[in-house]
């Protein structure tokens, strides 16, 4: 009895970090003037609002960087996002996801997937200056489960308060956050 309860508490306790609720993906549209070339290369994540879903890979995480890199030959946008970071503090363990961005339409839109064979997100980059960037991905299976994360981005490991003001209020305005998440404040000190 006391194992079925426990093995019942921890499949709700895990369905939580999948199950947002029945909201869908949003469709927002492309950063206005987006080109490949503007987007390619470094960035630091500065912020984030992420479902717990969304959050898997990074929950830990410190430090964080994604490096978009063209595929080399590919000329459909078709990319490289090497996310990197480091476990708890800046001298934790390194950690590595590498995802694929594929089939691009428009640009600045694209499929993002980490393993064959599984679902991918949609990837859309939804702001975009030279030096900051708004990142939204979103997966959604049966309009069930939703996880979504929307990153705030910078060239360098930090940015002014009223650039990362007006990348949220920017993401805020096109109501992809659906759950109303904070955004967290990535750590970026000491890392450098």
């Amino acid at each position: 009895m006391k194992a079925t309860l426990l093995v019942q508490i921890f499949l709700l306790d895990i369905s939580k970090a999948f199950i947002v609720g029945s909201s869908s993906c949003k469709a927002p549209p492309v950063a206005a003037g987006f080109r490949n070339d503007r987007y390619n290369g470094l960035w630091y994540e500065v912020s984030k609002a992420q479902t717990a879903g969304g959050a898997y890979f990074e929950k830990d995480c410190v430090c964080t960087t994604i490096d978009i890199q063209p595929v080399t030959s590919a000329t459909n946008g078709d990319s490289t996002a090497i996310n990197r970071c480091r476990k708890l503090a800046p001298s934790g363990d390194f950690m590595n996801a590498t995802g694929t961005l594929s089939s691009e339409s428009p640009a600045g839109h694209w499929k993002e997937g980490f393993f064959p064979g599984a679902p991918k997100a949609d990837y859309t980059i939804v702001y975009l200056t030279d030096t900051v960037a708004v990142e939204y991905d979103c997966s959604s299976f049966l309009g069930l489960f939703t996880n979504y994360c929307i990153h705030i981005l910078s060239r360098t490991p930090t940015i002014s308060t009223e650039d990362e003001a007006a990348a949220i209020s920017y993401a805020e305005s096109l109501g992809l956050n659906t759950q109303n998440l904070p955004f967290h404040k990535t750590l970026q000190a000491g890392c450098w």
